[in-house]
């Protein structure tokens, strides 16, 4: 970051940027904020007040494009409409040459009402090999009105020639209390919904911004331990209908299974007295009833068949089977 700070100050921005890190953890907002430092015509940059600061903050700014993977099996040209909305952070997408294409042929005009053409491309990593190396060309030689913003989980994703052509920036986790205050600061949230976000972000600002923006993400949230709670006083039987229940709606299956196994670390860092580190802390009452009445191998052994569940689900395995075995393996 301060780096970044400083090539601003100096005005020395390199052509092309990577900034990796986790899902939500905010590298879409800062690539938003360097666009509009970039184009915010105000001498406190970025002012967040402007018109190009407003646009830019809207996804409405002509200069600014944001482009991010279309979903499998979607037929992407240039009078198709836009791609629905990401269902979720695990929703696999696609970044197809068609999209590059668009891209190039885009950014080779001079910008309409700015000094710069900013170009976002989200989740680089979703990119097909045909993609990745028709984009090797723009990042070699951009126009010289144009700034490249990639964002990806980790630089190892990509072939190692798009890491080698930017600078890269690696955004880490943030502390529960620097998103709490930022929460609070910024987006002006109340300051108990401020402390359970942030707990729950696990350093991911982006996420808790989006659950702040968002109530569906905590309703969902509510409903996947509401199920695993219930899991625990089921028998066989109910184990297996609600396996299946639960495999109807394998698109919510990879939010299930993490907030599943943070609540199981939870539990777990309950019952060794780390109660500082738990994320689930509107919970504290159940999480400590739970510490109590499992052991300790129960807790790890529920923590390793979710675990083995996610990797099991991302290999396609059956989901109703997948869950079938796990719900059978959860304490009772």
């Amino acid at each position: 970051m301060h780096a970044l700070a400083r090539s601003l100050a100096k005005d020395r921005l390199a052509h092309a940027y990577l900034f990796t890190g986790p899902h939500a953890i905010g590298k879409t907002t800062l690539a938003r904020a360097l666009a509009q430092t970039l184009e915010c015509p105000d001498t406190a940059r970025p002012c967040g007040e402007c018109i190009a600061c407003k646009k830019i903050a809207r996804d409405r700014h002509p200069d600014v494009q944001i482009i991010e993977g279309v979903p499998v099996g979607f037929k992407f040209d240039e009078k198709s409409p836009p791609p629905p909305p990401r269902a979720n952070d695990w929703e696999r997408r696609i970044i197809k040459i068609d999209q590059i294409r668009l891209l190039q042929h885009d950014i080779s005009r001079a910008p309409f009402e700015s000094p710069w053409r900013v170009i976002i491309v989200r989740r680089f990593e979703e990119a097909n090999e045909e993609a990745a190396n028709a984009f090797l060309k723009t990042l070699e030689e951009p126009p010289a009105h144009t700034r490249i913003i990639l964002t990806a989980r980790d630089a190892s994703l990509l072939l190692p020639t798009i890491p080698s052509r930017c600078q890269v920036l690696a955004l880490r986790p943030l502390a529960p209390a620097q998103i709490q205050t930022a929460l609070r600061e910024r987006w002006g949230v109340a300051a108990e919904t401020a402390r359970v976000l942030a707990h729950l972000a696990g350093g991911r600002l982006g996420w808790a911004i989006r659950a702040s923006e968002n109530p569906r993400l905590l309703e969902a949230r509510h409903a996947h331990l509401a199920a695993l709670h219930a899991t625990l006083t089921e028998g066989h039987n109910e184990k297996i209908l609600r396996a299946e229940t639960l495999a109807k709606k394998d698109e919510d299956l990879p939010e299930m299974i993490e907030w599943w196994l943070s609540w199981w670390r939870d539990v777990l860092l309950t019952q060794h007295g780390d109660a500082a580190r738990v994320s689930n802390i509107d919970f504290e009452d159940t999480l400590r009833a739970h510490a109590a009445r499992f052991t300790l191998e129960q807790i790890q052994d529920a923590l390793q068949a979710i675990r083995q569940t996610a990797r099991q689900l991302a290999q396609n395995i059956n989901p109703r089977l997948a869950l079938e075995v796990l719900l059978l393996k959860l304490p009772a």
